[in-house]
């Protein structure tokens, strides 16, 4: 994992003025079409078909949700209904408009959580930062 060093504002705690901190470079974001030739170069199948079993993997996953179940990737981890509803004084007022928010929370495995504690940590110099300054 690639962090920058970036100055921040801390304006609050025991020694508040500017700081310096690791921020993570998140870099660009993977598409499926990358996904799929990278899955490619470790199996036999083809980019096509890999692409397809993506589309066919992400349309199921949305369909089983929609109907309120969870979904458990062993070794990813966990993606679930999250809800966001209004409370009401009686079961009568209880409808779908006191449903004010569906989204998709996830929970990561053991497993996936020690190896991304794992990863490797490579800090980048800042553009302030010169060779007799470092």
């Amino acid at each position: 994992m690639r962090f920058k060093k970036k100055k921040r504002k801390v304006t609050t705690g025991f020694s508040p003025g500017d700081k310096y901190v690791a921020q993570l470079d998140r870099g660009e974001k993977v598409t499926t079409e990358q996904l799929a030739e990278m899955l490619v170069t470790s199996s036999t199948v083809s980019k096509g078909d890999m692409l397809n079993t993506l589309d066919s993997v992400i349309t199921q996953m949305i369909y089983v949700m929609q109907l309120g179940h969870s979904i458990k990737l062993r070794g990813f981890g966990t993606f679930y209904v999250k809800t966001k509803v209004k409370a009401v004084d009686t079961l009568e007022e209880v409808t779908a408009d006191t449903v004010e928010r569906i989204g998709i929370g996830f929970l990561p495995d053991v497993e996936a959580k020690d190896r991304m504690k794992k990863a490797p940590i490579n800090i980048i110099p800042s553009e302030e930062e010169t060779p007799e300054n470092p």
